[in-house]
């Protein structure tokens, strides 16, 4: 019988295929699974094969080039990443110098496993120059698996405008087996302030668990360590003390960001004081929860210790010395009459009076004293020390300027 052409080209093929499957088995081994690739089409690569569908490792991507706004550029540094051209454990050095990003103190980048599957998540920091506050971002790459997915920033967990940002470090700070990415971020106008950005999965989605009040003027370094020996690192914020003329003196303060089991908390342990002012202001405090002996202690300590810095002379405006030290024997006169020790406050009066001849604080203690002779009882002879001291408000105001960061004195405040 004789066959058309179509039928003859399909027996030919069907013959070939059997030929194939008969060259393919093997009396031993039994039958091997051969492999047939398509024909390639016009859209195949260079290579002759078309990349199959699901394939882990995508045509490499060239470096992309620089957006109009840099921080928005996450999306296209992904495909870079995936594209296996990037040196992402140099820290992308190629897209630093194409994008001409700033320089930075620190890391440019930490790998760590935020989510805790096994594979580290890529953070990559952004910076751009500006002579005051440089504006600052930092990008959060899904692992190699999940081909460097770009799925949050800085900017978005702290859901403000960062500047001057630096990673500070990377450790487990809540105990749960995952690693927090801690961030620094500072912001300078009259003085330079930081904060802290804690990014976390510590609940499930990634978020900042840094506190609200982790800000601190006058930083000098932020440390991540276990400084309370629970086993969990901390984080450390360090202030040196200052005495910048906006907020005044400020004693040396070491600040601790430490986990509780539910939040972080913010913890201070100040320095001793270096300054005349701080120790009267630690008077004042114990005076006002009503530990009177500590707080007599204090103002007789501010009074002879000479070792005690001056702010007000520092700055070259006056003597502060000369008004505190007969304010603090004029309040430790105050604590020794609470206590019952009516001679020494009278001698701590008279010693005010004498030493402070011509301060405004002297002569209101000598007034003081003054009534209390004559019989007045004690809320008389402090009005008349308060009344006293009226014409001299505007100086009395100016004296107890000692910037913002310290408390207010007014004249009303004079007796506690």
């Amino acid at each position: 019988m004789l066959l058309s052409r179509p039928m003859r080209a399909r027996r030919l093929l069907l013959l070939a295929a059997f030929g194939l499957l008969l060259a393919a088995c093997d009396s031993e081994r039994g039958v091997r699974i051969v492999a047939i690739t398509a024909t390639p089409t016009s859209g195949t690569s260079a290579g002759g094969t078309a990349p199959l569908a699901g394939s882990a490792t995508p045509p490499p991507v060239e470096l992309p080039p620089r957006p109009d706004n840099p921080f928005a550029g996450g999306v296209s540094v992904s495909e870079y990443l995936a594209g296996g051209l990037a040196k992402i454990a140099e820290c992308l050095p190629e897209l630093v110098n194409a994008w001409e990003l700033s320089a930075i103190e620190g890391p440019r980048c930490a790998g760590a496993d935020i989510d805790g599957d096994g594979l580290d998540e890529f953070v990559f920091l952004v910076t751009t120059a500006d002579a005051t506050n440089p504006p600052g971002e930092a990008w959060f790459f899904d692992d190699s698996a999940a081909h460097y997915r770009f799925f949050s920033s800085a900017r978005a967990l702290a859901n403000s405008v960062l500047s001057a940002l630096e990673i500070a470090g990377v450790g487990d700070l809540t105990g749960d087996g995952r690693p927090e990415v801690i961030f620094v971020t500072r912001s300078c106008e009259t003085e330079c302030t930081t904060s802290i950005v804690i990014a976390s999965q510590h609940r499930g989605l990634l978020e900042d668990l840094g506190p609200d009040d982790s800000a601190l003027a006058g930083v000098e370094g932020v440390t991540v360590e276990d400084d309370n020996g629970d086993g969990l690192p901390d984080v450390l914020m360090r202030r040196n003390a200052t005495a910048a003329p906006g907020p005044g003196p400020q004693r040396g303060l070491a600040r601790r960001l430490a986990w509780s089991g539910v939040r972080f908390t913010v913890i201070d342990d100040e320095d001793p004081p270096e300054f005349l002012i701080h120790v009267i202001e630690d008077a004042d405090s114990a005076m006002r929860v009503g530990n009177v002996a500590q707080a007599r202690a204090l103002y007789e300590q501010a009074a002879t210790d000479t070792r005690l810095r001056d702010w007000k002379q520092e700055i070259g405006e006056f003597v502060g010395r000369r008004e505190l030290v007969p304010f603090a024997l004029f309040r430790a006169a105050l604590a020794a009459a609470r206590l019952g020790d009516g001679a020494g406050a009278t001698a701590l009066l008279a010693r005010a009076a004498s030493e402070g001849s011509n301060s405004m604080h002297g002569v209101a203690a000598a007034v003081y004293l003054s009534a209390l002779e004559t019989g007045s009882p004690a809320s008389q002879a402090c009005a008349d020390a308060q009344r006293y001291l009226q014409p001299f408000a505007q100086a009395y105001q100016r004296f107890w300027d000692y910037g913002y960061s310290n408390p207010e004195h007014t004249i009303a405040d004079l007796c506690p």
